[in-house]
């Protein structure tokens, strides 16, 4: 049978979705599914619009761009992979020759095949050939890890196990089954085990990015910040386009004081994502810590664009103002958090403590008794509300202030 009519005969009332950004791409697939007579083609050019597309119509072929300019094609792979809809749909990915290694993952990732970009027709054709050949005799071992997979997500863990289990002796070194197993024992509370099970997988496939991020996780979760580092760094040289783990390793490197170090990747994220509200917000705060208060502003000012309803940005941002004695544009910015949130202590204590710089020590005495009464236990406010007071001549004490009803 032509391939136009296995295409047809596959698809019946479904779409293939193509998520391509680069138009000359778009002409080109566009050309080949004309002489494949298909006319059950969406085109999309970012992974949102390919979001609302899968919502919309029912797809029954993916084809996505490696490079997309929101996020990678593999990502929202694995993002359609969580849809019951879509768990066994399959997924094309397009990509450079120079990143063929970061889709070695492909039989493990949910990828049903690659085209190395430039492609001909003859390229494409063959593609869809494997995909409809395999969509006619399934690969059992896949089909055993969607099930176990399916099993995981419904909290069935014994059923997941077992099936896990059994994959694992078809194929001994799969790390999406291993990786499964480390899940489990996650779920059941044992750190440990799980750990060894995710470093297994990944020491089974080096490009196994799912097992990286399991252990990058269990870093956070556990405050080892040089674990982060470290799972981070592994997981920004397998996916280098990502912003998210450079802005990660930033945030890590800042906790372990490693000032420069932050500073770098903190750049290296906006080079990724110019338009990312948390690396410039996250650059404010080191120059905060390092006293370099008019860098801090100018980033936090930046970040503030781009969010202008984050409180604590402008809270920051109020603080670095006062450290450089802008005392006035630092109430303007903590005033204006306070529209946002009026009860949140930090902002007000800030302002309490702009106020007294100003000489209105009646007011900074407002400002932190208000602040004192959302958060009794907020020990710099009472410190300061009683020594504020005695300022003024009052014999009040902190100590003694009613707490709120």
């Amino acid at each position: 049978m032509a391939l136009w009519q296995d295409l047809r005969d596959f698809l019946g009332e479904r779409w293939i979705l193509i998520i391509e950004p680069r138009m000359h791409f778009r002409v080109s697939m566009q050309n080949f599914l004309n002489r494949l007579q298909c006319e059950q083609a969406l085109f999309v050019s970012s992974a949102e619009e390919g979001r609302a597309a899968a919502r919309t119509r029912k797809i029954g072929l993916f084809i996505a761009e490696w490079q997309l300019p929101d996020k990678n094609g593999l990502e929202i792979c694995r993002e359609f992979r969580k849809d019951p809809r879509y768990r066994a749909t399959p997924y094309l990915l397009m990509t450079m020759e120079n990143q063929k290694a970061d889709i070695v993952l492909a039989s493990e990732g949910g990828i049903s095949g690659y085209l190395l970009k430039p492609f001909s027709y003859q390229d494409f054709c063959d593609q869809l050939r494997l995909i409809l050949s395999y969509e006619k005799n399934p690969d059992h071992l896949q089909l055993l890890l969607e099930r176990a997979e399916d099993y995981l997500e419904r909290k069935e863990l014994w059923v997941a196990e077992a099936l896990f289990t059994e994959a694992l002796t078809m194929k001994p070194q799969s790390a999406r089954a291993t990786c499964g197993l480390g899940k489990i024992e996650l779920l059941r509370q044992n750190p440990e085990k799980a750990i060894s099970c995710f470093k297994q997988a990944v020491a089974n496939n080096p490009d196994y990015i799912d097992g990286y991020k399991q252990l990058l996780k269990i870093s956070e979760e556990q405050k080892d910040h040089a674990g982060v580092v470290q799972g981070a760094k592994i997981l920004h040289n397998l996916s280098p386009e990502n912003p998210k783990y450079p802005l990660i390793i930033a945030a890590a490197q800042m906790e372990l004081r490693r000032f420069a170090d932050a500073e770098e990747y903190f750049k290296l994220t906006l080079k990724l994502s110019p338009t990312l509200a948390a690396a410039y917000k996250g650059l404010g705060h080191l120059y905060l810590k390092t006293k370099d208060f008019e860098k801090a502003a100018l980033n936090l000012e930046k970040a503030l664009d781009l969010e202008q309803s984050d409180v604590s940005t402008l809270n920051s941002l109020g603080l670095a103002y006062v450290r450089q004695s802008f005392i006035d544009k630092g109430i303007d910015r903590y005033r204006l958090a306070l529209s946002i949130d009026p009860n949140d202590p930090r902002v007000l204590f800030n302002l309490g403590l702009a106020l007294e710089l100003k000489g209105k020590v009646a007011d900074a005495v407002a400002t932190f008794q208000l602040a004192y009464q959302i958060d009794p236990g907020f020990d710099k406010v009472r410190r300061k509300l009683s020594e504020t007071q005695q300022r003024l001549g009052r014999t009040g004490n902190a100590h003694k202030l009613a707490r709120p009803a």
